[in-house]
């Protein structure tokens, strides 16, 4: 699943793309107000025509749902779906794909699939294995400090916000004996210098040397968010029926997971706590309140991003068609107008990114750019919640905030900001108890819909990986014996170009920022 954290990393990338748009010493408004004491009267009549033109083009798949024209269906997914109810899902041998071809038959048609065969050559990470040996645990991590759930009983469900600090080396020791009161889960993320959420814990990175940022398996994927995951639920603990905001490559290094799932042209009949806005044909969900683009950037940001990308382009075109003018070259003249005229429509559209921005931005102490909906990780998309969390909620009834742990480290306790705010009764939840969903009885009393939507399943044993495109529902059962049962997993941006493998994504905001942060890594 995923963590709280997801649409933290959409809006956190709007602040330093404030930064980008600036030119230099000079906001896009100094600029724009220079440009316009320049023009002469037609030259501005020419930039509102190709504002106009730019305008009327660009209103499609990012457009805001309440201008999109009526009779648009709210849900437009277009990949695989389950073909029958009860249906068993593929399994696949890892020697017998490449990333090219898994791309091609699962990524692309937004398929999900088991992976058997070694983790090693999946993740590309050879000390995995390792991780199998608490004392190999302890002695990288044992004097870290991790958050985890606790219940009140084995009859109780973690999922409540019941959490705690201890050291990870007291965690190991609990399992060792049989613990299964407690359960680690997503671990808080920090903000970078740049106010984005790094790509994992200050937990995770005492492993980093153990695993690659980007599994080749993935091809040109690009990672948000990398997690663990330990419990000893010998008896199958649920994590509810949710769907999380990213591609998930969950890896299980002990015990087992059963699997239900059902895609994303079921979400209608799921019922979300959160009101659907729409479907995004790559799956990805939005609630109101909460809207992204397919890829799953922030629209803001995205905007933003755009601005920046077309102002060096025509600074490029200007400072070409300039030198050309000075040398007397054919056309030259023609040229450096349609350039002037492309950065005028350029300041134009960082003026309007900039004035959102103002209007959005919080005071430092109150708040962040993160929405608390979507704001941790592909955990919980903003809630992609861990695959192991329990859910309780029978009744579907909100249940009251939970008092502040004070065992839990506070975002003051560290010089850089945490990011990832758990949140209660999230959008990407069902309404549906995990212990009525396979009650047709009581499904047919309390959630009709249900009846409708055609489930898959599948067991994902030690030494086996899942590929879950985004927005997938499941619900997840946990499995562990001696030792409890250990699992890692990759968050990726959900892709939405139609078919390419070099570039999964229609624009590159979200590779052109993995590769400003950790491509030097």
């Amino acid at each position: 699943m995923e963590g709280i954290l997801e649409g933290a990393m959409e809006k956190a990338n709007y602040g330093k793309l404030k930064e980008i748009l600036l030119d230099g010493k000079r906001s896009a408004s100094v600029l724009l107000e220079e440009q316009n004491k320049e023009q002469s009267p037609s030259s501005t009549r020419t930039r509102t025509t190709t504002t106009t033109i730019r305008t009327t083009t660009s209103r499609s798949q990012n457009e805001p749902a309440d201008k999109r024209q009526k009779g648009d269906p709210l849900n437009r997914y277009s990949g695989w779906t389950v073909p029958s109810n009860s249906h068993i899902l593929e399994t696949v041998d890892i020697d017998t794909i490449t990333p090219e071809s898994f791309y091609r038959d699962y990524v692309r048609l937004r398929k999900p699939v088991v992976i058997r065969g070694s983790l090693q050559k999946v993740a590309d990470a050879p000390n995995l294995d390792n991780w199998k040996s608490v004392d190999y645990l302890r002695t990288k991590a044992g004097d870290s400090t991790v958050v985890v759930e606790q219940r009140s009983s084995e009859k109780d469900s973690f999922g409540k916000g019941n959490e705690k600090s201890m050291a990870f080396g007291e965690l190991l020791e609990l399992i060792a004996k049989g613990d299964a009161m407690h359960y680690l889960t997503t671990q808080d993320v920090e903000a970078n210098e740049d106010g984005r959420p790094d790509l994992m814990a200050p937990f995770m990175k005492r492993f980093q040397d153990d695993f690659p940022l980007r599994p080749i398996l993935m091809g040109n994927l690009v990672p948000q968010n990398i997690n663990v995951w330990m419990g000893n639920n010998s008896d199958g603990a649920s994590s509810g029926l949710h769907h999380d905001y990213h591609d998930n490559l969950y890896l299980v290094l002990k015990g087992k997971k059963r699997f239900r799932l059902f895609s994303p042209m079921d979400t209608e009949k799921m019922y979300t706590r959160g009101k659907l806005l729409q479907v995004h044909e790559n799956g990805r969900i939005n609630y109101e309140g909460d809207e992204t683009t397919a890829y799953g950037a922030d629209l803001k940001s995205d905007a933003a991003a755009t601005a920046a990308m077309r102002k060096e382009s025509a600074e490029s075109m200007l400072a070409q068609a300039e030198l050309d003018v000075e040398n007397g070259v054919d056309g030259a003249q023609e040229r450096l107008e349609a350039a002037e005229s492309a950065m005028d429509d350029a300041l134009e559209a960082l003026l309007d990114a900039e004035a959102d921005d103002e209007d959005d931005d919080e005071d430092e102490d109150g708040g962040t750019l993160f929405s608390s909906q979507g704001a941790k990780f592909d955990d919980n998309d903003n809630n992609d919640y861990g695959d192991d969390d329990d859910d309780d909620e029978n009744d579907g009834q909100e249940e009251d905030e939970p008092e502040q742990n004070d065992s839990k480290p506070s975002s003051t306790a560290s010089s850089r900001r945490l990011v990832d705010r758990t949140v209660k009764n999230p959008d990407n939840f069902s309404r549906v108890p995990f212990d009525i969903l396979d009650d047709k009885k009581e499904l047919d009393k309390s959630f009709p819909d249900m009846l409708n939507a055609k489930a898959a399943f599948c067991t994902v044993e030690e030494g086996e990986c899942l590929y879950l495109p985004a927005s997938w529902f499941h619900e997840v059962r946990s499995f562990g014996g001696k030792g409890g049962h250990l699992a890692m997993n990759y968050w990726f941006h959900p892709p939405d170009a139609a078919d390419n493998f070099e570039k999964p994504y229609t624009t590159n905001f979200w590779p052109n920022d993995f590769e400003q942060r950790f491509d030097s890594q």
